[in-house]
């Protein structure tokens, strides 16, 4: 592709997207950040092009950020976000979002983002992902500083904090509480030269890092809804009480554990609360942490071709493209030692996915898990809530990698 072609390619719609969401932005920004509660700092940048990155905590992530900067940016989004019927047209057509296709070369989604930045319009990018799954800000991998450096351009850092609180990954329903935003540093392209990738990623990593209850404990802030607890099982599936698996449910503003009747009350300050059981952990955050590294000393102690878990009731897709198919309805999804193995309930044949063939395993929306081989593109789902987070964990633990 020429220069002169991908400019023109990239720039296509841009009239269009700046005119939809600066609109957008000056209709609803001031009336929905008064009813939720958003304080966002208001910066001008000082350079004309440039990369954005945040940390992600809320789906709002990106109108706050272009409020913030009054600037129109192209978003990175992911593939699954572009298959929604209405939303999708919405965020890639008058939006003008930067799709990443996760079955594709990471190769790909870079030239896009080069591309868009050598025309002159403004990437903001989420660089560990999807919103936090428990609170704290993800892994962020070196690439991003890769891309920062390859890209010739300047650098502007921004971090949320409350968002997580107002709007769980994990949770049924939203809460209106506070949220605040606000740019850490603008870096020119100049500076940036200077720099190494690793100490540019450490710069992302640090002005990007937040534990949003360690913010909350300075201030108690209150996050008001109605069933505050549902779903958080949703990224909690270890009780810490009888080391069980799968056992816990919620209803309302409580968590229980079915096999020990361990529980906890969610309070309206976003901790947990003693509701009779005593209290192990008074936060998400912190419960993750514990039962991410329980669980790796599960999945790792497991023996050659020893099924390590099963969980019953999956609806399968395959995705094709922007086309997403149903499989099966009813699947029981098990983790084997270096395999997935997906197995209908319906007596159909058994689809087993080796770890030295996939590609990636990630989650997607609130609690869907992707599974990506050399040939496959499968979203599993589920009727009731659980952690696909375990699955994640198990196979970068299983294939040698680093989870948080």
């Amino acid at each position: 592709m020429s220069d002169e072609i991908g400019v023109k390619d990239v720039r296509k719609d841009y009239k269009l997207n700046v005119a939809v969401v600066k609109t957008v932005i000056a209709v609803f920004a001031k009336p929905v950040m008064k009813y939720i509660g958003a304080e966002i700092e208001r910066y001008t940048p000082k350079n004309k092009t440039f990369i954005l990155i945040s940390n992600h905590s809320d789906p709002l992530d990106p109108g706050f950020e272009m409020y913030a900067i009054n600037r129109y940016m192209r978003f990175v989004a992911a593939d699954h976000i572009a298959r929604a019927k209405v939303g999708g047209w919405l965020i890639t057509k008058l939006g003008g979002a930067i799709i990443k296709h996760r079955e594709k070369p990471s190769s790909v989604l870079t030239d896009e983002i080069l591309e868009n930045l050598k025309a002159g319009i403004p990437v903001g990018i989420h660089a560990e992902g999807g919103t936090s799954v428990n609170g704290e800000t993800g892994f962020i991998s070196e690439h991003t500083g890769q891309l920062v450096k390859d890209s010739g351009v300047a650098l502007i850092t921004f971090r949320f904090t409350g968002g997580y609180l107002r709007s769980p990954r994990w949770s049924k329903s939203n809460r209106r509480g506070p949220l605040y935003g606000k740019v850490i540093n603008e870096y020119s392209a100049q500076e940036l030269s200077k720099l190494s990738v690793k100490e540019i990623t450490d710069i992302i990593r640090r002005d990007t890092f937040v534990n949003v209850y360690d913010e909350q404990r300075k201030i108690m802030g209150k996050y008001r809804g109605k069933n505050l607890a549902e779903y958080v099982e949703r990224i909690l599936f270890m009780c810490p009480s009888c080391n069980t698996i799968g056992e816990l449910h919620s209803h309302d503003d409580l968590l229980k554990c079915d096999k020990c009747g361990y529980t906890v009350r969610y309070g309206e300050d976003a901790f947990f609360h003693d509701a009779g059981s005593g209290l192990v952990f008074d936060n998400i955050c912190d419960w993750d942490k514990w039962q991410i590294k329980s669980w790796k000393d599960i999945v790792l102690s497991a023996k050659d071709g020893e099924k390590i878990f099963e969980e019953k009731g999956q609806i399968i897709y395959e995705i094709n493209g922007s086309e997403k198919n149903l499989v099966c309805d009813s699947a029981a999804l098990c983790i084997y030692k270096d395999s997935f193995h997906i197995i209908p309930e319906n007596g159909d044949e058994k689809t087993i996915i080796p770890f030295d063939k996939i590609k990636k395993v990630q989650l997607a929306l609130k609690d869907s898990l992707l599974l990506i081989d050399d040939k496959n593109y499968f979203e599993i789902r589920c009727g009731v809530p659980r952690a696909a987070s375990k699955y994640v964990a198990a196979w970068r633990f299983l294939t040698g990698r680093d989870y948080f």
